[in-house]
């Protein structure tokens, strides 16, 4: 059983503070709160070593930490990476579409059908992408658990598949569909381990006004008295539960592309009967394929000692080592 240990920190340097003009905020929320309540930069500029920091204090196990880190790497310029949109400093960030940030979101607009000048909405909060997530909670208790994800995975894939003409279902957007709600469902309610509205609203930055659910700009914040996971949440953890995810109503690779939806190739498909090395072995793959050359090796120190080892051994990934 996990125990529960010292709440966290919501005041003092680690009070919330709203973002102000020129900060960077992004489609995760879980970042988006560290950076109000100051666990990474407020700025919404960070770095893999401040990333690792900061999602240990929320229950984050080292090995997933790395994984974050990588992701930071690779969405930055090896030094420093931006939580949302570029920062100038090099590097795409994470709202940058179809690189990390992409469609099937669970709380923001697909890049198509929110279009802006220049570009697109894709991370704020949007009522209607979250409205099939909180339809399929109303059928388990309220509760924002796994088998409310069950539900509105498969539904927020067959909603961007039938409605966006642009929708791309590959690799990178597999780890984030499937993984996202594991952080819902295990990160967010900490050790107390009850996924309701009131924790999800809280971290995600959702509030009602006149009946209706709107979006707090710049995202949520670490609920007070909140207690972390007293056991960290681990990466074969994470496999297991996208493998969960993903069984229970397995869909095909993919995109839109011109008249309809054209599967990826076989070898970026998951096995007809994937387990959790499939799993891990694929989230490691998808993220060195994302990765831009010149952060192979910095992204290999982060993900060969976790995922190229025993009881793993995924092949490794050359780096031109």
């Amino acid at each position: 059983a996990r125990r529960a240990h010292k709440i966290l920190s919501t005041s003092g340097t680690h009070a919330y503070e709203a973002p102000g003009a020129g900060d960077q905020r992004g489609p995760c929320p879980g970042l988006n709160a560290l950076a109000n309540n100051g666990y990474i930069n407020r700025n919404g500029i960070t770095s893999p070593t401040q990333v690792i920091t900061a999602s240990k204090t929320i229950g984050i196990a080292d090995d997933v930490s790395a994984v974050l880190a990588a992701l930071c790497v690779i969405a930055g310029n090896g030094v420093t990476c931006s939580i949302g949109n570029s920062s100038g400093l090099g590097g795409y960030g994470l709202n940058k579409h179809n690189f990390f940030e992409g469609d099937t979101s669970y709380k923001s607009c697909d890049c198509k059908l929110c279009p802006t000048h220049p570009g697109c909405d894709n991370y704020h909060f949007n009522n209607k992408a979250w409205t099939t997530t909180y339809n399929a909670a109303q059928l388990n208790g309220g509760l924002f658990g796994i088998p409310t994800f069950k539900i509105s995975a498969k539904q927020r894939y067959d909603e961007c598949v039938a409605n966006n003409t642009r929708c791309v279902f590959g690799p990178a957007q597999f780890i984030f569909h499937y993984g996202t709600p594991c952080l819902f469902a295990y990160i967010f309610p900490g050790d107390a381990g009850v996924a309701s509205e009131a924790i999800e609203n809280t971290w995600i930055g959702i509030s009602y006004s006149g009946g209706q659910r709107v979006g707090k700009t710049g995202g949520g914040q670490i609920p007070d008295n909140w207690v972390p996971l007293q056991s960290p949440y681990t990466v074969p953890e994470l496999a297991e539960c996208i493998l969960d995810l993903y069984t229970a109503n397995p869909v095909a690779l993919g995109a839109n592309v011109g008249a309809g939806f054209v599967l990826s190739p076989s070898e970026q498909q998951l096995p007809s009967n994937p387990d959790v090395n499939d799993i891990l072995c694929f989230i490691y793959a998808a993220i060195f394929s994302s990765a831009p050359t010149a952060s192979l090796l910095a992204v290999a120190r982060y993900l060969d000692p976790i995922f190229t080892v025993s009881p793993w051994f995924c092949p490794i990934f050359s780096t031109g080592r």
